[in-house]
């Protein structure tokens, strides 16, 4: 019979790729697709939130550089305020001296203009009485007045005038000094008015100032933290679409396993029919043969002939045998009895047994859905099998031959493999 070819190596790079996904035990109730990974949906909603997150830190990095900038021109103006301030207090204490002058000198004025006055009283009330003066600034004066002389008396008078006069000079010049200093007082009022406001706009500034950079710290922790949520929400969006890449991955590998599976069984079936057909025709000319047979003998009554052999029955071997047998105990049975043909004993039986309960149960079609080994020693690719016999896809023994030769050549013994199963979760 001719042999078949599988051609597969259309899923070998899937299934390859898939191989490396965590893999879960196979058994005969897991042949379904892989779950339990994202949905595009879900990978657009991760995205959707990591977007939104992004444009509002935009929002407050935007927000920030304009309070920073109306902070820096309060600063400004709170600067301004401040040296307009300190100008207003500089000329209202220069002020303050300046009026402090004029008023001592209106003091000293007044002061003279007293004395002036109480020596001319003086001066009249003495003349009055002793009819001359005392010796000293007037004793030039003195000497030319005589009490019974009129003239003495127009001496008197004109010194009287002019001490009168000096008196009135004295007078006005310390009501001149008094009016100049009530008008610095208002220029100090006012001045003292103005650098109140000056030191109230000043104060505002400052205010207003503090409350700007006050606002500018409070954004500026607003965006930090909305930062620190947008490299969460990145690290997730990132996680869910890996996982969702994974779960493609783990999904094209399951159905190229599939699609291996259906294949193999139509050129199984196909083969099985080649092989009933060549058996109707071998029967047919069998028939024909022990027909032509017959009719010889029925023409030569004498001769004797000898029974004719059907050999067995006839019949194809290999190609297939139809549907999947699952037997695991006919399986193990089969398994321990190649051992020796392997060159192990019997002792090497239990681990075989724990080995491929864990791999597939001893189901013969056992299939892994993420990585898509198939059978009892879960080959990857599936037809790897195909070295042991075409009807690897249904006959647990030719997987039971390809698999006790795959760990001899890999391993040395069954015991070897298990123990590496046990250490990394595969062999």
């Amino acid at each position: 019979m001719k042999a078949l070819s599988l051609r597969l190596p259309a899923i070998i790079v899937p299934l390859l790729v898939a191989s490396l996904l965590p893999a879960g035990r196979a058994s005969a109730d897991d042949d379904a697709p892989p779950s339990g990974y994202p949905s595009w949906e879900e990978v657009q909603q991760a995205q959707g939130n990591e977007a939104a997150a992004s444009a509002e830190v935009d929002r407050i990095n935007g927000l920030l550089a304009g309070l920073q900038q109306k902070s820096g021109e309060l600063g400004a103006a709170a600067i301004k305020a401040g040296t307009e301030y300190a100008k207003a207090h500089d000329a209202l204490l220069h002020q303050q001296a300046v009026t402090q002058k004029l008023a001592e000198a209106s003091q000293q004025a007044k002061a003279k203009a007293d004395s002036l006055r109480k020596s001319t009283s003086s001066l009249v009330v003495k003349a009055y009485e002793s009819g001359g003066f005392d010796p000293g600034p007037w004793s030039l004066v003195n000497a030319a007045i005589a009490p019974d002389n009129l003239h003495n008396f127009a001496v008197l008078n004109r010194v009287l005038d002019r001490t009168a006069k000096l008196h009135d000079d004295a007078l006005s010049a310390s009501q001149a000094v008094a009016a100049a200093t009530a008008q610095e007082q208002a220029a100090r009022d006012e001045l003292a008015r103005l650098d109140s406001d000056a030191a109230a706009k000043a104060q505002a500034a400052d205010s207003a100032r503090r409350a700007a950079e006050d606002s500018v710290a409070a954004t500026d922790g607003q965006r930090k933290t909305m930062v620190a949520q947008l490299a969460s929400l990145t690290s997730t969006s990132a996680a869910v679409a890996q996982k969702y890449q994974e779960g493609q991955v783990a999904l094209a590998a399951y159905q190229a396993a599939q699609e291996a599976k259906r294949e193999a069984a139509q050129r199984q079936a196909a083969a099985e029919a080649e092989a009933a057909a060549r058996a109707q025709q071998a029967q047919a000319q069998q028939a024909q043969a022990q027909q032509a047979q017959q009719a010889q003998q029925a023409a030569q009554p004498a001769v004797i002939q000898s029974p004719i052999s059907s050999g067995g029955g006839g019949g194809f071997a290999g190609g297939g045998g139809g549907s999947v047998v699952n037997d695991p105990a006919g399986a193990r049975q089969y398994a321990s009895s190649r051992l020796g043909a392997y060159g192990w004993g019997q002792d090497q039986m239990r681990c075989l047994n724990s080995l491929w309960i864990q791999e597939s149960s001893w189901m013969t079609d056992a299939t892994n859905p993420s990585s898509g080994a198939y059978g009892i020693a879960q080959a990857l690719p599936p037809d790897k099998y195909y070295s042991a016999g075409s009807d690897w896809l249904t006959n647990y023994r030719t997987q039971v031959e390809w698999g006790l030769g795959y760990i001899r050549d890999r391993y040395g013994s069954p015991c070897n493999a298990w123990q590496h199963e046990m250490g990394f979760n595969w062999y």
